[in-house]
């Protein structure tokens, strides 16, 4: 692996999201986004529910995510999401049938959790 590049592994229970080499990523903090670039300090946090954005020279793929972990270490960042979807994966209709049918529901936690997934879904496979 050369210095200048991060090993990652993005795995969901489902299966394994993402991994190569890359040269920075965005993640989804539980407290913010952080970006994480070559010879990152060590760190371990928790994710929150959005955006991942994973770049490779002019290459961006982006994954939503929702909640888990991420661990950085000697340029390796290895990111265990509860639930995870690459833009390809992610069916644009069907989420927004999802939002439309939720927004409809009567206020709860539940509900804007839902809303939250849903949205992020849908900004993932709109980009």
């Amino acid at each position: 692996m050369s210095a200048n590049k991060l090993k990652v592994s993005v795995i969901s229970p489902e299966k394994i999201l993402y991994k190569g080499e890359v040269d920075s990523l965005i993640v989804p903090g539980s407290e913010g986004f952080f970006g994480i670039l070559p010879n990152h300090a060590p760190l371990v946090a928790t994710l929150g529910i959005g955006i991942l954005e994973i770049r490779k020279g002019e290459k961006l793929k982006v994954l939503s995510v929702e909640g888990g972990f991420v661990e950085i270490k000697d340029n390796s960042i290895s990111i265990l999401t509860d639930h995870g979807a690459l833009k390809e994966d992610i069916d644009l209709e069907v989420e927004k049938k999802n939002l439309a049918e939720a927004e409809k529901l009567p206020p709860s936690d539940s509900k804007n959790l839902f809303l939250q997934k849903t949205k992020t879904r849908i900004l993932v496979a709109s980009r």
